[in-house]
């Protein structure tokens, strides 16, 4: 039960999409923006909160910012378009990965959240950014100590 499984189980299911892969997709790195990508993702840890659910067990809930990047185009017409279609085809694909492709304790996740899109700038590239808050509720065992 952690935050780092949740998110290597986000980023690996991002992956499956068709115009995803490693050269696109980063967790908390900015490299994959220079590679010449006209779209990437970066995940970064958002917020979190934990409670015991019952003896013994606990509901942890993460979120995770998923930076969709997508080049800057000619106009801002097309910019648009390519972020609405990416967008949308991030969310339709994460919605058929509830669980994150069953990872162990993770009994929900889906994107709440899409945050305003703002202009980016990295180096000479212009890209438009748009973050997309995934909710992850995990539930598991805590073990106490002998002594606790």
């Amino acid at each position: 039960m952690s935050y780092t499984t949740v998110e290597d189980a986000l980023a690996t299911t991002i992956k499956l999409l068709t115009g995803y892969s490693a050269s696109n997709v980063a967790q908390g790195s900015y490299t994959v923006l220079g590679s010449g990508q006209t779209k990437a993702v970066v995940l970064q840890p958002g917020s979190f909160s934990a409670e015991m659910a019952a003896q013994q067990w606990k509901r942890s809930q993460w979120n995770i910012n998923i930076e969709l990047y997508i080049l800057w185009q000619t106009t801002i017409g097309d910019t648009s378009t390519s972020l609405k279609d990416a967008r949308t085809a991030l969310i339709d694909h994460l919605d058929k990965y509830p669980t994150l492709g069953s990872t162990s304790g993770v009994v929900r996740a889906m994107v709440t959240e899409g945050r305003e899109p703002e202009l980016w700038q990295m180096g000479a590239q212009q890209f438009w950014k748009q973050i997309l808050v995934m909710q992850v509720e995990e539930r598991g065992v805590v073990n106490y100590a002998a002594n606790g």
